[in-house]
């Protein structure tokens, strides 16, 4: 059976891809193991070159990045200081893999300005013609088998800096993993996965139906808390068993919270199919949205006011998936994907707002605090010892994460619970915070354009993760993404906050 939405009985079948989902399994230390490489290079290699024709690979879904083919080269190469290969020649001292020249077109993808797309950050060059995909395969491979020979010592544990090469080539990849598919997701010519069997959309959207609630209120109550690791770029001064951090994510500072309230889960589609109809945007669909006729019986999943207005809206709209256009009539309780600025229109319609990041964090803390809770008294039991891990990840059991399922998943079913982090049917969520350098911020000496040539007053935080992305990212309690106001790609969903009355 597939991943447990709560509520709802399971009707997808466990793909073989599924990362783990409890952080002693998915993050078992803070260097992945050998198994961990495998398993993500197994998923790349599934959705790289068999979701989508390798005869196509030159094309370009989304204008403002760069064609796929870029990132299967991107992949191995990574950035200037940071790549799979390039820090771990410097970690392990060794001559980069053939071919050198490859560090000067694929080291860092393009990401320009969404309202001027003449200014962008410091990139690789853009050649004229790209490699052969054979080529660019062929040097990954040799990539891997440099991975590989690193596990047949033990200097991925006894040196810190190889090490934490090798976390940082592991959180790239999983990361791109994600961003591939939601660019390839723009695209015509994508593939379902041929080894995953196809979902059973209709009786998914049947159960989900019968299964909903009214999307309730909690209060969040006050808090002073820590956010942040101990990490530093002196890897002589840290234990090689000390979790890493993006800089980001580094030097740990207190925030306190007053009180607020939230929506337990987040906007599902038919909420906002909804709310563009009420205000008359009919035409401002989510880019994962498109029109379409010829849509199965209404019977099956309606809107529970039966507004003909809105169910004559719904008709003509599909959401694209892997496994192609699926009639938004069985995706309606899906959570529904849309930029910023999208969120912040719905949200201002609902009479409500987006949490700032450190309410979102104490929305997620909330949860796990009270399911620790439910824990202690089911098994009548002392808490337990909460190791660094613990403090670190969060137990994603039931969250649609890390490829449980190729599509998101019903949330409806959860408007009586409050979903905590990761917990939003595969959806990051969005918060209303700009990406800003946190106290005593300090770029990374291996990669100083990480985070600080996105602290541009532009680039908006979101927590969480999508159904792609790997639970080492998407679980991680301090992990952070970030995206342009008007950037519509990504999968993140709206989650409703409001001042305390």
């Amino acid at each position: 059976m597939g991943a447990n939405y709560p509520g709802t009985p399971n009707l997808t079948e466990t793909s073989q891809y599924a990362f783990p989902l409890k952080p002693k399994d998915y993050a078992p230390g803070a260097v992945p193991t050998l198994e961990e490489w495998q398993k993500l290079w197994a998923a790349w290699d599934l959705v790289t070159l068999k979701m989508f024709p390798k005869e196509v690979l030159h094309e370009q879904p989304i204008a403002l990045r760069n064609p796929l083919i870029f990132y299967l080269g991107h992949i191995p190469t990574f950035s200037d200081n940071l790549s799979e290969d390039i820090h771990l020649a410097r970690a392990t001292k060794t001559p980069p893999t053939e071919p050198k020249y490859y560090e000067q077109i694929f080291e860092r993808g393009i990401d320009p300005d969404v309202d001027d797309p003449s200014q962008c950050h410091d990139h690789s060059e853009v050649p004229n013609t790209w490699p052969e995909l054979s080529d660019i395969l062929e040097f990954r491979e040799k990539v891997c088998a440099r991975i590989t020979a690193l596990y047949q010592t033990q200097k991925p544990w006894q040196d810190r800096t190889i090490g934490r090469a090798l976390w940082i080539g592991f959180e790239h990849e999983g990361l791109h993993l994600e961003t591939f598919l939601w660019m390839t997701l723009m695209s015509p010519n994508i593939l379902p996965p041929p080894d995953v069997p196809r979902p059973d959309f209709i009786r998914m959207a049947e159960q989900a139906v019968r299964g909903r609630v009214d999307n309730q209120w909690f209060s969040i109550k006050p808090r002073t808390f820590t956010i942040g690791i101990e990490d530093t770029d002196d890897d002589s001064a840290l234990s090689p068993a000390d979790f890493f951090a993006w800089d980001n994510e580094r030097n740990p500072y207190e925030v306190s919270v007053q009180g607020f309230e939230a929506q337990a889960r987040p906007a599902s589609i038919l909420d906002y199919a909804t709310y563009l109809v009420k205000t008359s945007q009919k035409d401002c669909l989510p880019v994962t949205w498109s029109t379409v006729s010829g849509l199965p019986d209404r019977n099956i999943a309606s809107s529970p006011q039966g507004d003909p207005d809105i169910e004559e809206f719904i008709d003509g709209l599909a959401v694209k998936t892997v496994y192609g256009l699926l009639p938004l009539r069985l995706a309606l309780d899906w959570p529904v994907y849309t930029s910023y600025n999208e969120a912040v229109g719905y949200a201002e319609w609902a009479g409500a707002r987006l949490p700032i990041l450190h309410e979102a964090r104490s929305i997620h803390r909330q949860v796990d605090e009270e399911n620790a809770e439910k824990t202690q008294e089911s098994q009548n039991r002392e808490p337990a010892f909460k190791s660094i891990r613990d403090d670190i990840y969060t137990d994603l059991t039931g969250c649609n994460v890390g490829l449980q399922n190729f599509h998101p998943t019903p949330i409806t079913q959860n408007g009586n619970r409050l979903s905590g982090q990761g917990g939003l049917g595969g959806a990051y969520e969005w918060t209303s915070s700009l990406f800003e350098p946190q106290p005593n911020f300090k770029p990374m000496d291996i990669y100083p354009g990480y985070s600080a040539d996105f602290m541009d007053g532009k680039h908006i935080l979101v927590v969480g993760g999508s159904w792609a992305l790997h639970p080492r990212i998407s679980g991680k309690k301090t992990f952070l993404n970030w995206w342009q106001k008007g950037y519509p790609y990504p999968w993140i969903g709206i989650r409703l906050v409001r001042d305390t009355k």
